[in-house]
């Protein structure tokens, strides 16, 4: 079927072939004359923040054509049970797996995901698995046969600290050349001791803090947030901050302090600047 997608807005993720639309920010009347022949429409929302912006999309597009007009995405809770490159992501961003057998309070991806299953595999140098390391060990050496033809290969997703083994380290040695980023993840502070052990095995094996990096989750509290982002740092990756935003269609409120220190542990620049000027929290208890 060819479909006809359009979203809210463009981003390193969204697709860009012909039949991919960005409304630039505004309601405006679909120029059809630009699209190729399309079956369906769908209007694709990843932010709850995007809801309303993507509802009124959908009553613009409909008021146009006689063709059915889908509204959905990760925002509207739409079930993920499946994958198809290219379709809502760029083709070489992929998905292996869906779902995650965790419960993490934070986390919605179980509940409208479920628990993790496994998917074919299709080509794809990005690996944006939820919880890729939850899969089996035959289903990860055939992601890595694949990744064998793949260049500048990125793990996404967030890989769990705990869940980091000989096996996976044995697999990533093999194409260390062609990896450049390998994601973790560190969300609270009981996270810190399996996060550093991981780190420990992956600088073993012949990884960096350029090519290690860590997803951060932070909140109002900065004390504890420094500490925790500045662990990630010792531990030999860069740490990226992610403020933790409700699921629901209102961005999260904080203050303009906390925004500025979360911008200050999301530029590389800015983190190594920051952690030569000696600020020492090593005595953070774990």
């Amino acid at each position: 079927m060819r479909i006809l997608r359009v979203f809210p807005k463009q981003t390193s993720y969204t697709p860009i072939d012909k039949l991919a639309y960005y409304p630039n920010g505004m309601i405006q009347a679909p120029m059809w004359t630009l699209f190729p022949e399309f079956e369906e429409i769908h209007i694709s929302c990843s932010f709850t923040w995007d809801k309303d912006f993507c509802r009124k999309l959908q009553e613009e597009w409909q008021a146009f054509t006689d063709k059915f007009v889908k509204l959905g995405g990760p925002a509207f809770g739409s079930a993920a049970e499946d994958f198809t490159p290219g379709l809502y992501l760029k083709p070489n961003i992929i998905f292996t797996s869906r779902g995650c057998n965790n419960n993490c309070p934070w986390c919605i991806v179980p509940k409208i995901e479920g628990k993790l299953k496994e998917l074919p595999i299709m080509p794809g140098n990005i690996i944006q698995d939820n919880n890729f390391l939850q899969t089996s060990k035959e289903h990860q050496d055939k992601v890595f046969d694949m990744l064998q033809g793949q260049r500048r290969i990125c793990f996404k997703g967030g890989l769990q600290a705990d869940l980091i083994d000989e096996h996976f380290i044995r697999n990533v040695s093999k194409i260390k050349n062609h990896i450049k980023e390998l994601w973790l993840a560190c969300d609270t502070p009981r996270s810190i001791k399996a996060f550093t052990r991981a780190c420990e095995k992956l600088r073993d094996a012949g990884f960096n803090r350029s090519k290690i990096k860590c997803y951060v989750l932070i909140d109002g509290n900065i004390e504890e947030n420094e500490q925790r982002l500045q662990a990630v740092y010792d531990a030999g990756a860069m740490p990226f901050a992610q403020l933790y935003r409700e699921y629901d269609e209102k961005k999260t409120i904080y203050s303009k302090e906390i925004e500025k220190f979360a911008r200050s542990w999301q530029r590389p620049p800015s983190i190594n600047a920051h952690m030569e000027k000696g600020t020492d929290f090593r005595n953070f208890r774990v």
